[in-house]
């Protein structure tokens, strides 16, 4: 029976609420942007008053909303209008496209390509400084690699932004001349020479949130620059956020934080303050994540630390005694191990009972790692479309780490059996949670592969515990917001339809936001 006036209902569908009842249900009623009633098709029907909207779902899988818990979505709004390097086939592929959109930029101005991965190409090496001067030479050039750890700069970046042997993470040529590859410290140069204005943020916020909507994404844990914040701000207040956001802080503003008071939570439904976001080491794909064995492709090269371990501990300790979230960066097991002994540490001077702490990536944990993740209450927040993009015996954890460590990356079926409570994103390389459940459940290695039920409500219920929102969100229940997505096929008692899945609509505070336009003819 629906207590209150609805204002829609969706029925003739088989939703999945990932409540605590695990039920299947056939209609959802909603007003106000809540959830009032979940139900069989003659309770919400017959309870649905005169003149509100009716939306027959034709039998079609109702999950709810789905959740990234790790994105950097207005950067990929913005990159989104730049030279776009993402499905480059060749190095040679990428050059052109560079030379292509340096056509379109006056003389002197950047040109800025994004999304570039070697591994894919047949000469599976970084773009040098040599490759853009001889596609840009009129214009300073960058191309920033997928992962966002390693960018290429031309030689008259270079001379624009100073860099020199002298600058950290730069990589220098057995001549002693500079390659144009830079990372870590070295990408935050270049990243603030090319900051797109308010304006062109604001775009690039347009354009992601259109993409969200597209691929069933209605809440987002964003890793943004802490100038996104008054972009978010204004189109919340305009009422054309579009998506929910909780915004983990960069490390950089920590002090910022603990000046004013901002602790998680703070914010509304629609923009709020996660935790703050702290890089422990590098990336697998710019050999920088820190690894106990040297890389397979790379001998003598263990990674890197980006912050000094008394440095990281001042960090976390800071963050944690004032009760803000962390979200540490540790990709290698190196770096997860410094993650977890530093926030061990800091937990036994500032004990705290439901702090969500998490490790984001977590992609070569050991066994003995997760069982202290799990003592710990430390969160996994991983991404399954890098086991889509880079595993199996062809990929670049092949390439990086060998057999023997790629066959252990990634393991969300150990992080499962291990009690771990393990959440899902994307790092937007690339942004899609239909592609991540693909992934999780197609997995190469028995190590990682899940069940479809499993990846949903990593996107779900188990992501909106990692943002402190449960009680709002993950679930279709009464009282929760009614954000929810219409696929094309059951992943649950059809496997093989992952493949084909697609999403149909998307629903976030009771609107539909995204209908998949009909296939003509």
């Amino acid at each position: 029976m629906v207590a209150r006036r609805a204002d829609a209902i969706f029925y003739n569908g088989r939703i999945y609420t990932f409540d605590q009842t695990s039920r299947v249900a056939k209609a959802v009623a909603v007003s106000g942007g809540e959830v009032i009633a979940v139900g069989s098709d003659s309770e919400i029907k017959g309870s649905a008053p005169r003149g509100c909207d009716k939306y027959d779902l034709g039998g079609k899988v109702v999950v709810p909303g789905l959740i990234d818990c790790h994105t950097h979505f207005i950067n990929m709004g913005v990159d989104s209008m730049n030279v776009d390097l993402m499905n480059t086939r060749s190095l040679d592929d990428a050059v052109a496209r560079m030379k292509n959109g340096s056509r379109r930029v006056p003389e002197g101005e950047w040109v800025i390509g994004a999304g570039w991965m070697e591994s894919r190409w047949e000469d599976k090496r970084f773009i040098t400084r040599d490759d853009l001067d001889a596609c840009c030479p009129a214009h300073p050039a960058v191309a920033h690699r997928i992962c966002g750890h390693l960018s290429s700069v031309n030689s008259k970046a270079i001379e624009l932004l100073g860099i020199g042997k002298d600058t950290p993470d730069v990589d220098v040529g057995p001549s002693g001349r500079l390659t144009g590859v830079l990372r870590e410290s070295a990408v935050v140069i270049v990243r603030s020479a090319t900051a797109p204005d308010k304006a062109r943020m604001t775009k690039g916020l347009v354009n992601a949130v259109r993409k969200a909507h597209s691929l069933g994404v209605t809440s987002i844990h964003d890793n943004g620059e802490t100038r996104h914040l008054p972009v978010y701000r204004a189109a919340e207040r305009a009422g054309k956020l579009g998506v929910r956001v909780s915004f983990n802080v960069p490390s950089s503003d920590l002090d910022h934080m603990l000046g004013l008071h901002l602790s998680s939570g703070i914010g509304s439904e629609w923009l709020r303050i996660g935790g703050v976001k702290i890089f422990c080491d590098g990336a697998l794909g710019a050999r920088s994540a820190a690894v106990s064995e040297p890389y397979a492709d790379d001998p003598g090269n263990k990674g890197m630390f980006v912050h000094e371990r008394g440095e990281l501990d001042e960090m976390i300790s800071k963050a944690n005694g004032a009760d803000i979230q962390l979200a540490v960066h540790a990709i290698g097991d190196q770096g997860i191990e410094a993650a977890i002994s530093s926030i061990e540490s800091a937990l036994e001077s500032s004990p705290r009972r439901d702090h969500r702490h998490r490790i984001e990536h977590l992609e070569l944990p050991s066994r003995s790692q997760l069982r202290r993740m799990k003592k710990l209450g430390i969160i996994a927040s991983m991404q399954p479309n890098f086991v889509g993009e880079w595993g199996g015996i062809n990929g670049m954890y092949y390439s990086r780490l060998g057999e023997e460590r790629a066959v252990m990356n990634n393991p969300f079926k150990e992080v499962l059996k291990s009690k771990v409570r393990m959440v899902f994103g994307s790092d937007c390389m690339p942004f899609s949670p239909v592609y991540g459940l693909v992934s999780a459940v197609g997995a190469p290695h028995p190590s990682q592969r899940i069940t479809a039920e499993e990846a949903v409500a990593a996107y779900t219920k188990d992501a909106a515990y990692a943002s402190f929102e449960e009680m709002v969100k993950g679930a279709l229940s009464e009282g929760k917001l009614a954000d929810f997505v219409v696929l094309s096929g059951d992943p649950f008692t059809d496997p093989a339809s992952l493949a084909r899945l697609t999403v149909l609509k998307t629903v976030i505070d009771g609107e539909v936001v995204y209908e998949r336009p009909r296939a003509k003819g």
